[in-house]
């Protein structure tokens, strides 16, 4: 096969709109399939579809923040339906698709008590697959499947702007034989042979194909369901007209501008479809308003792939970069979403960012949860084998800290520390731990309750609130010493003044214009081994003031690239 790049024309992009996916179809594949794990969502009676409050939760999970903004103005959200249909099609859930008619009168199947299921065995087995191996996967999926079991003809795609021709006889004709999956499978191996980076015409691919393989979508000599659909030949399912849904002109083989007005249409879509969707490409439109025939051709006139496509294609994804700060953030570089290595560190930090470098902060608290959860977890060793690097020594240090705290204490879940005398009746089926004669740790608190009521005894249930312990009500017996307000005072009073020494730190803050460079500066000052704490939710870098040196550095190497002034806020 020719290789198609030689042929292909450079496309000046300057009076173009360039369109690029903003979402990342893995990260959102897998944050639908987070929340329908949490919860029992069930499914609207009528048309089967999410419900509207499901719709703005997961909205806020998406890629793509303006999601929100997009689901509060409308309603509903097409990329939202694209994801929940996709872990359809994977079966990682199931839900009924068929319904049930509530009458003779029903003219549309009803969807009742219809809850999503989630096939976790199938679904963990998907992500304990390597990286390439679940690209793999998707791409195979997306290859075979397009929208509600049509094709880039009949239906524009999730992110497409072009509409298609009228679906009106499609189940007869040449349509029913077609192998769509093989007509895309042969689009993406031509994209392969495209530079990253190099804009080139939609035109000119078209022409390659016309010339070099005219019937990479429909046979020369094509299968008809029905024999009698030979007489309107090749292309007797496709017609244009002034609106989608008019069939004022045929298109005829014998046309010389035929295979542009067919299969060049096919094409257009096909980049707004599928390698779009993935994010293996970006996409430039006309600016012009469209006064041709319906559906529109000669809109999408320029594309180019991207850097990671052909490492997708070749099975060389760039493996996941692992980097534990000294301000214990853990940044996670990786070129496909690594939702194995952050389902790990969620447990143990949160989340400050979601690009392609996540970032995301060790919290003392999920260390100790997870430590009392697993005891074989060695959570210095995990962080080190995943970055391939030692710890920076402060948070080593204080990694050991928490280990140790975590080893001093046993935490209990949903229990309640039970205080009265030390026979009372039939309590030991209630007791998880017995602390001294008369103190237990005690499970089921509401039936213990109702046990101690019924015989007899007067039960008291206080709840402490988490800054301070609650006060009992005069005459209540405990152990614990009750505070003597007059003794407190006396106290106070006595007190000496002690003489202390605050130690202050000066930090600096850069806010930034733009992702971009904050980025780069970054990048920059780790290398220079300077501890600095991102916030990308505002675009700013912190970091000590005794860096300033390496930050100096840092700033005049970008110099290079951008024109530096850095102001101070009043």
């Amino acid at each position: 096969m020719m290789k198609a790049e030689s042929t292909l024309t450079p496309a000046n992009i300057g009076e173009l709109s360039v369109f690029s996916n903003q979402y990342d179809l893995r990260h959102d594949l897998h944050a639908f399939m987070e929340y329908v794990q949490d919860r029992d969502v069930k499914r609207l009676h009528r048309s089967n579809d999410l419900s509207g409050p499901d719709i703005k939760r997961l909205a806020k999970l998406m890629s793509d923040s303006s999601e929100i903004e997009f689901v509060e103005s409308y309603g509903f959200s097409n990329w939202i339906n694209y994801v929940d249909k996709l872990t359809l099609l994977f079966k990682f859930v199931k839900y009924d698709t068929k319904g049930i008619y509530a009458g003779y009168t029903s003219s549309a199947p009803s969807f009742p008590d219809n809850y999503i299921e989630v096939d976790t065995k199938r679904y963990e087995e998907f992500i304990d697959l390597p990286l390439i191996e679940q690209e793999k996967k998707l791409l195979d999926i997306l290859e075979k499947n397009y929208l509600d079991g049509y094709n880039e003809f009949y239906v524009r795609s999730v992110l497409g702007r072009l509409s298609g021709f009228s679906s009106w006889g499609s189940a007869t004709g040449v349509i029913p034989g077609l192998d769509f999956a093989r007509a895309r499978r042969f689009l993406i191996k031509i994209l392969q042979s495209c530079t990253p980076g190099v804009w080139y015409t939609t035109s000119s691919l078209i022409q390659y194909l016309k010339e070099h393989h005219p019937f990479f979508l429909i046979p020369e000599k094509p299968e008809y369901k029905c024999k009698g659909d030979e007489k309107d030949g090749r292309y007797g399912n496709f017609h244009e007209g002034k609106d989608r849904w008019s069939k004022d002109t045929q298109i005829s083989e014998s046309d010389p501008d035929a295979f542009e007005r067919v299969e060049g249409r096919f094409v257009e879509r096909f980049l707004e479809g599928l390698p779009l969707t993935l994010g293996y490409i970006e996409v430039a439109y006309s600016r012009a308003e469209y006064k041709g025939l319906l559906p529109e051709m000669n809109q999408l006139l320029a594309f180019r792939v991207n850097n990671m496509f052909p490492h997708v294609m070749s099975g060389n994804v760039i493996e996941p970069r692992i980097t534990v700060q000294p301000n214990f953030e853990v940044h996670v570089e990786s070129e496909l979403y690594p939702v194995r290595i952050l389902a790990q560190l969620t447990k143990l930090a949160d989340v400050v960012a979601k690009d392609r470098t996540s970032i995301l902060k060790l919290r003392k608290n999920k260390v100790l949860t997870q430590l009392s959860e697993r005891e074989d977890l060695d959570v210095i060793k995990f962080l080190e084998n995943i970055s391939h690097q030692k710890l920076p020594q402060n948070v080593q240090i204080e990694l050991e800290e928490w280990v140790g705290a975590s080893e001093a204490f046993t935490l209990y879940e949903n229990v309640v520390l039970l205080e009265g005398d030390k026979d009372l009746p039939d309590i030991d089926r209630f007791t998880i731990e017995r602390i001294s004669p008369t103190m237990r740790i005690v499970h089921s608190p509401d039936r213990l309750f109702t046990h101690l009521e019924q015989k007899e005894l007067i039960p008291l249930h206080i709840k402490h609130r988490s800054s301070a312990l609650t006060s009992l009500p005069d005459g209540a017996r405990t152990v614990f010493p009750k505070r003597d307000s007059s003794v407190s005072k006396s106290k106070a009073r006595a007190k000496t003044k002690k003489p202390v020494t605050i130690k202050r730190e000066v930090r600096i803050t850069f806010h930034f214009p733009a992702k971009e460079l904050m980025e780069e500066f970054r990048k920059g000052l780790i290398a220079a081994r300077c501890p600095v704490a991102a916030d990308w939710s505002k675009l700013t870098l912190s970091f000590a003031r005794q860096y300033e040196p390496e930050v100096k550095k840092v700033s005049k190497a970008l110099k290079q690239d951008y024109t530096i002034k850095i102001e101070d806020i009043a």
